[in-house]
């Protein structure tokens, strides 16, 4: 059950993580198993920022290594380079770790990308980039790479018989990438298995206050459904919050140095002729930034955008400039699949959390774990660009960070939990029909968001929970509220 809140006032924690998305919940799973005392709070649900709006591939890396210009840059800054090997060795590692481990609802699928005789990268670039990807894995889940001519692939590829100008195709590229059919019930997965093994995990729960006691952290909590407040300590914060990690920083009262550029990933949502289905297709856009077609279901999803985002974090959506376009690039693509406004199935979008480089408007790719002691803020952490594949590793990572100031746990460490705990509403926390309907059970990504049986889903949860009648009719308001513009088409 979600402790009641006025139930911590006055507990001690050794570590305090503030944001429960992927690597809030990935670091309290690591630190609750090593024996630490943890607390993990999100002032929303779990889950339900930016690791529920990527493009929720699990990603081999490759796109770090095409620099979002000329192919000079790389020439020109050596040091990006080694950041970009860098930080593929580490998705290679995490896609072997990951799909090895049957977890987090991993599917594969075949991935195809055009070499254009004018294009920016020619075949042999390509083929030295995934090169670098086999000699940074440790070959146990293959990329399956195959370069085929362009006679061969017309004959074979579903999506050549709707590209423009085929006669521009040198030859494809394919190779195998991995899919998460679902990372919101990875997050909520991992939050409970931490629950299991001893953390204090909540949410609707947003600090509101840090501030230093005798080298201790006193955080101020408020309840953002009910209201209700309270007062914890830790030795340690770990601030995880994703793209509003600065605000958090904020709470501190102290000029904190800027961590996070928010960039905006938007999505559109087709049916595909279902000679397509299961297939994917890889493209660089009009801006020479990475373009998908990627199966979604029994579905495809174009995108994404990739536009410096300084909007409300709190209301991310596709608007009328990213659904134009994202049909601005697939026209251009596939002008044969003749699709418009009246074909968009869905949409969504979301903000990554770059790391902040005054030199890279655009933000900097490679991940940071900050030690806010030095913007003298001893014993707090902050991350920034943790990725969605690479959460496991990312908590390990944290955690060694922490443990480094901590030193080791008072408790012994958990036994790792079972993963077949009741999966009941209140046992998951749900507190609102969104939380039901788009992060325990996935139903906001089925073609009709969820809405088709939303009245009887509606009922059972407030038999579960015991809703009034009235609050059943509110929350299914404000679900297909949310659902329309979050989701749906402008």
């Amino acid at each position: 059950m979600r402790p009641a809140l006025q139930a911590l006032e006055g507990r001690d924690f050794d570590i305090a993580i503030i944001g429960a998305g992927i690597n809030g919940a990935a670091t309290a799973h690591a630190a609750a198993q090593a024996g630490y005392r943890v607390l993990l709070v999100d002032k929303a649900d779990y889950g339900s920022g930016s690791s529920a709006r990527s493009s929720r591939l699990l990603h081999c890396g490759l796109r770090y290594l095409m620099p979002g210009g000329p192919v000079t840059t790389f020439l020109r800054h050596p040091g990006r380079f080694l950041d970009a090997v860098r930080t593929i060795k580490r998705s290679m590692a995490v896609r072997s770790e990951l799909v090895r481990s049957g977890k987090a609802g991993l599917k594969p699928l075949r991935m195809h990308y055009p070499l254009f005789k004018d294009g920016p990268y020619a075949p042999w670039m390509v083929d030295v980039a995934f090169g670098i990807l086999g000699a940074v894995s440790d070959g146990k889940v293959p990329l399956d790479y195959r370069r085929t001519s362009a006679a061969r692939a017309r004959a074979e590829n579903p999506f050549l018989a709707f590209i423009a100008q085929p006669e521009r195709i040198a030859s494809i590229a394919s190779y195998t990438e991995y899919q998460f059919d679902w990372p919101e019930r990875a997050v909520v997965d991992l939050a409970m298995q931490a629950q299991a093994m001893g953390a204090v995990i909540r949410n609707y729960t947003a600090a509101t206050s840090l501030r230093q006691q005798d080298g201790h952290w006193i955080i101020g909590l408020r309840d953002t459904v009910e209201g209700n407040e309270a007062t914890i300590g830790a030795r340690a914060v770990m601030n995880l919050g994703g793209v509003w990690v600065d605000q958090v920083n904020a709470l501190a009262g102290k000029p904190v140095s800027r961590k996070i550029t928010g960039t905006k990933g938007a999505h559109l949502v087709f049916r595909l002729p279902e000679s397509c289905r299961g297939q994917g297709f890889a493209a660089m856009s009009t801006r020479n930034r990475p373009f998908y077609c990627m199966p979604w279901r029994d579905l495809h999803f174009f995108g994404p955008t990739e536009t410096l985002y300084e909007g409300d974090l709190d209301d991310v959506h596709c608007d009328r400039d990213d659904v134009d376009f994202i049909l601005s690039e697939v026209n251009h693509l596939f002008p044969a699949l003749k699709l418009g406004r009246r074909n968009i199935v869905s949409t969504w979008a979301g903000i990554r959390p770059l790391t902040f480089d005054p030199a890279l408007p655009m933000g900097h790719r490679s991940r940071r774990i900050y030690d806010l002691a030095d913007d003298g803020l001893p014993g707090a952490y902050a991350l920034s660009n943790g990725s969605l594949g690479a959460h496991r590793r990312t908590g390990a990572d944290v955690l060694q960070a922490l443990q480094a100031r901590l030193g080791p746990p008072a408790g012994a460490a958990a036994t790792a939990v079972p993963e077949d705990w009741s999966r009941t509403p209140a046992d998951e926390h749900v507190v609102t029909l969104e939380d039901h309907l788009a992060r325990r059970r996935g139903r906001v990504w089925d073609a009709d968001l969820g809405l088709a049986d939303i009245g009887t889903d509606a009922a059972e949860l407030g038999r579960a929970l015991g809703w009034p009648p009235a609050r059943v009719e509110t929350e299914i308001v404000e679900y297909q509220r949310l659902a329309q513009r979050l989701y749906g088409v402008r």
